[in-house]
């Protein structure tokens, strides 16, 4: 069985995760996904994380990438808890909650405004958390 944590990219992944994501979302992938399946973990952490965010798109700042991606979940539709981890993150990276509500009305022009409004519930969940987590540190 090859151990993928052992390559360089899967290790510049995690590094990538640790900049913007929760311990526990990390160890999720790090340690649920990869017991789970290794190959998996090693797909979303060395390509994902390591290649796509890191390498492939390295003119993009972080903090565009996650408002593009949660503008891409709303327009897909579902995949929900992963949108409000986008949120989140989009506001741990450095943008404003008013950035992310311009975004929502912006979207309401392209997407439409039930799909915006869909998502607002895990907009407001994504907030609530991140002021949580800025009081408890």
């Amino acid at each position: 069985m090859i151990n993928y944590k052992d390559s360089d990219k899967y290790k510049t992944g995690i590094k990538m995760m640790e900049e913007k994501y929760e311990q526990s979302v990390i160890d999720s992938v790090d340690k649920g996904l990869y017991e789970f399946s290794p190959e998996l973990a090693d797909l979303v952490v060395s390509h994902g994380m390591a290649e796509v965010w890191g390498e492939k798109t390295s003119s993009i700042a972080l903090k565009d990438k996650e408002m593009l991606i949660a503008a891409t979940l709303i327009g897909q539709g579902g995949c929900d808890e992963e949108f409000e981890g986008h949120i989140y993150n989009s506001l741990n990276v450095g943008n404003s909650k008013q950035q992310v509500k311009d975004l929502l009305i912006l979207l309401t022009l392209y997407v439409g405004v039930p799909k915006v409004l869909e998502k607002l519930p895990y907009v407001m969940k994504a907030f609530k958390k991140f002021d949580e987590d800025k009081i408890n540190k």
